[in-house]
């Protein structure tokens, strides 16, 4: 047997072939029908619909047999296909090419065979219409006619099958892609509603296929885009064939997105269709960055930032609006701009800046550059201008772009941290001149001492950097040094006295303040000490304390003194006064002149008597302590004025705002005794007027005490207050002449004052305060 013959255009044919999708399909009653017709045409018990691929033929149709395929080497239609007509075999056994064939020699025992090829409009021969019979005939030119025509519908049905598969597919295929599609595809009806969705309105959206579907397409709509999309579609009915558009859509959690649109009607049916894409974060990411170039913008201009770029070329500047904003300028062309920006610069920076330039050009460096700019009103900015050449392929510099920066609030800032420096450095020489300085580290090393250090503790420098100061000149109790240690390692600032040993071994007493410098952890890193050299002072203490010890011994003595010549003193008083009583007593009939002038006599006696009690009172004002009580002043003066004012011929008057106050009562009370009995001594009305008032002043309490007496002249306002002076003679008043002066000691012992308010013959204020 021949070897099997091919087409020249196998490869292509089998691909054509391949294309319509025909093998191993099923059973069509078109295919049959011609299959049966070509039996019936022919007169041919066998007919077949075959397609020959690689390795085999297959039959689409057959009539007369039950197989639905054989090899291809053992076919005979691979002959067929290799020509335009009708290849006929009349007898195979009588056939060089068939004679040996198992289908000729064995089942179906093949004698004749009429094949037409089954030939595509392209020339490609696909397979063949053919019939066969066991016995051995030819066919007439009619049925070889009808054969081909029957092949020609074949090919015909083929194409027609091979279109609707490819429709189908297309169809599959757009399905597939409205399906698969990340875009919202849906059909909304003439009605408003929506028709047909795609898995990404669902999934978008949030909503089922069948909440969406016969849903108004306007219930989705966010309120405030109602009215922007009805106008929307309002166009489509007006002629436009699509629209673009943008709105919000609730989905089904309750929140809005934003949807991009593109909606076209059919002219036939009036269906929109319609395609959207969720755009929610291109617009947040719009948003965001608006919202980060407005931050930029507001960054520049908190920090007073601009950006420019100048073309060596065409001499082109240009300025970002931060840059105009810093010059005060108005947007301007660029050749006004480059003369007015450099009408603003100092002119003594100017020619600075023009250097600057011209060496970045020639050296392609970058540059920074400060310099200041006037206005028309004679401000000044500082500017710092930090800049980059950028060159072109031949390494010229073509252009040079930069920011600037106004720094004048900075540079203000500077000059006065240097003044602050300079007036610092200047206290520290004042001190360095007036005080005693040492600086040590966190443990307690001294790293710097002034000359005054030096002096007083009698060390050098030397002797004393790196070492621990306490070890050195440090003389205090243990207790105290680590009361002093504990305040300043806690990052608080310690003052008070301590004693230090000098080299020589002499003390020297310092008024001292120590500060601790705290990190940025508020640890302390060093400790700073300012002292003074108190040691004079310290040694007048010891010499007043010494004193004073003393003056409290000879204080002493004299009281034990004043008590001894008091009682001395007032001995012979008694007598007097007892003898005088007694020969009164015994001369009961004594001329009147001798009973006035023992009268007198014993007037004297008692003067004198008060007049050493007086003074004893008045020598012991401010030497003794006497202790605080709660004391009610109207519930006193009360007291005072039951036991002191008659209680005929006077009136009292007591203010209602007395307090209870926290003091000495006994002073107080011989204070107001004073005061109401000299009151009531001195009154010469027939009704004698007395009020006690009181005012409450800032740190003070104020007392009056007025009558309606004679009054005092203003020339004895202050004469009346000192040891025993009186204005009425004492024959006329008894009087020792002490009781104010006790009253004015008192007050001013306590840090208080008293004055007078009176003229003549119109009664008499005594005005005195009393510390709180």
């Amino acid at each position: 047997m021949k070897i099997d013959p091919k087409p020249e255009n196998e490869i292509e044919r089998l691909q054509v072939l391949k294309d319509y999708a025909i093998l191993d399909s099923l059973s069509e009653q078109e295919y049959d029908s011609i299959a049966q017709l070509a039996s019936f045409i022919c007169g041919t018990p066998i007919a077949l619909v075959n397609l020959i691929d690689e390795d085999r033929q297959w039959f689409k149709s057959k009539v007369g047999i039950n197989v639905s395929e054989t090899s291809r080497e053992l076919s005979f239609c691979q002959y067929t296909i290799l020509g335009d007509d009708v290849f006929e075999v009349q007898n195979a056994t009588e056939n060089k090419l068939f004679s040996e064939n198992p289908l000729v020699t064995g089942s179906p025992n093949i004698r004749f065979y009429a094949g037409a090829p089954l030939r595509t409009r392209n020339g490609f021969n696909m397979g063949s219409l053919c019939v066969i019979d066991t016995e051995p005939r030819a066919l007439n030119v009619e049925q070889k006619n009808a054969l081909k025509l029957l092949a020609d519908h074949v090919v015909a049905l083929l194409d027609s099958r091979k279109k609707h598969l490819d429709f189908l597919e297309s169809q599959k295929e757009i399905q597939n892609f409205i399906e698969l599609s990340k875009d919202l595809v849906c059909i909304a009806n003439v009605n408003g509603l929506f028709y047909k969705v795609n898995p990404a309105f669902t999934k978008v959206l949030g909503y089922s296929k069948e909440e969406l579907e016969g849903t108004p397409f306007i219930d989705l709509v966010h309120p405030d885009d109602l009215a922007q999309t009805y106008k929307e579609v309002e166009k489509l009915s007006k002629g436009e064939l699509t629209i673009s558009f943008e709105n919000r859509y609730r989905c089904k959690s309750g929140d809005y997105i934003i949807l991009s649109w593109n909606t076209s009607p059919d002219p036939t049916t009036g269906n929109l269709y319609c395609i959207a894409r969720n755009v929610t974060k291109e617009k947040e990411a719009e948003q965001h960055l608006i919202d980060g170039n407005n931050l930029l913008e507001e960054s520049q201009h908190i920090a007073k930032i601009g950006s420019w770029k100048f073309n060596l070329v065409t001499n082109d500047l240009v300025w970002s609006e931060g840059h105009y904003r810093i010059f005060e300028l108005d947007q301007l062309p660029s050749d006004q701009l480059y003369k007015e920006y450099r009408s603003r610069i100092h002119k003594d920076d100017l020619v600075k800046l023009d250097q600057v330039s011209e060496d970045v050009i020639q050296t392609g460096k970058d540059f920074k550059i400060k310099y200041r700019i006037v206005f028309p009103d004679q401000r000044v900015k500082h500017i710092l201008e930090i800049g980059q050449p950028f060159k072109n392929e031949k390494g010229e510099v073509i252009e040079l772009k930069g920011i600037i920066q106004d720094v004048t609030e900075i540079t203000l800032a500077e000059q006065k941290i240097i003044q602050k420096s300079k007036e610092i450095r200047d206290i520290r020489s004042a001190l360095d001149e007036s005080a005693i300085v040492s600086i040590s580290d966190q443990q307690g090393l001294l790293t710097y001492v002034n000359d005054n250090f030096c002096s007083i503790s009698k060390y050098t420098t030397d002797e004393l950097i790196g070492k621990d100061q306490r070890a050195i000149t440090g003389h205090f109790p243990k207790e105290s040094a680590k009361k002093i240690l504990k305040t300043i390692v806690n990052g608080n600032v310690w003052k008070g006295e301590m004693r230090n040993l000098a080299k020589d071994g002499s003390y020297y007493w310092e008024k001292a303040t120590i500060v601790p410098f705290l990190d940025e952890k508020n640890k302390p890193y060093q400790y700073i000490s300012i002292s003074t050299d108190i040691t004079d002072q310290k040694n007048a203490e010891a010499n007043l304390n010494n004193a004073l010890l003393n003056l409290g011994k000879k204080n002493k003595e004299l009281d034990q003194f004043a008590y001894v010549v008091s009682h001395d003193l007032k001995a012979p008083l008694r007598a007097i006064n007892n003898l005088s009583e007694w020969i009164v007593e015994d001369m009961p009939e004594m001329p009147e002149v001798v009973s006035a002038n023992f009268d007198l006599l014993r007037g004297r006696v008692l003067r004198m008597e008060n007049l050493i009690n007086g003074v004893l009172e008045y020598s012991r004002i401010g030497r003794t302590e006497i202790e605080k009580e709660n004391i009610d002043l109207k519930l006193m003066l009360i007291q005072i004025i039951d036991s002191i004012v008659p209680k005929q011929g006077f009136e009292i008057t007591i203010g209602e705002n007395f307090p209870v106050i926290e003091s000495e009562r006994i002073l107080l009370q011989q204070v107001f005794s004073n005061l109401i009995s000299n009151a009531v001594k001195y009154s010469n009305k027939a009704v004698g007027k007395i009020d006690c008032q009181y005012k409450a002043l800032p740190g003070f309490h104020q007392f009056t005490i007025k009558d309606n007496g004679p009054g005092i002249a203003i020339e004895y306002h202050k004469k009346v207050f000192k040891v025993f002076q009186t204005i009425v003679a004492r024959d006329v008043k008894e009087s020792t002449g002490i009781g104010l002066s006790i009253v004015k000691k008192i007050i001013e012992e306590k840090g208080g004052s008293i004055h007078i308010e009176s003229e003549e013959n119109k009664g008499c204020s005594f005005v005195f305060t009393f510390p709180k």
